[in-house]
């Protein structure tokens, strides 16, 4: 029997066995304080709540920005197509209608037909451009829905941090 086998034989170390190495643990995380654990997830709450903010203000002002180019761009292009209308409708109405007036109405001179027929396209023109640039007008591209979400999440900021 040994004294391996025999559980009540305390084992010494000889002097040619070194001593067995002794561990120490770690010395435990220091512990936030309860106070100092609200705070922090209370700002990191409010970090995550900030980038909300921004992400979904930046989200706003795009939408805002493309319903009114678009806006903008159909009533353009309406305006242009009635621009060109009236460049082909002068040129058309001028040739014919000077030349139908003046068989119609011998007594006058060929260049009165002219001024009378393209005044006339004059202001049908300056009526349609006009009627584009009113409703041209009316497109408000300054994004005010964002600028108010801007307003009210900044106030709330500056509240929440005082």
């Amino acid at each position: 029997m040994t004294a391996l086998d025999d559980p009540i034989t305390p084992i010494t170390p000889t002097p040619d066995t070194p001593p067995a190495p002794t561990t120490v643990p770690p010395p435990p995380a220091p512990v936030p304080a309860v106070g100092e654990q609200a705070t922090t997830k209370l700002m990191a709450d409010i970090a995550d709540d900030a980038g909300s903010l921004v992400t979904d203000t930046a989200n706003l002002l795009h939408a805002e920005l493309r319903d009114g180019v678009k806006e903008t761009a159909g009533w353009a292009a309406a305006a242009a197509a009635g621009v060109v209308m009236l460049t082909i409708g002068v040129l058309f109405a001028l040739i014919s209608g000077v030349y139908a007036l003046n068989e119609n109405v011998p007594s006058l001179p060929l260049w009165a037909c002219w001024l009378i027929v393209g005044g006339g396209m004059l202001v049908v023109g300056g009526i349609l451009s006009a009627i584009g640039v009113n409703r041209l007008s009316r497109v408000n591209l300054v994004p005010t829905r964002t600028l108010k979400s801007l307003s009210e999440s900044w106030s709330w900021l500056v509240k929440r941090s005082n």
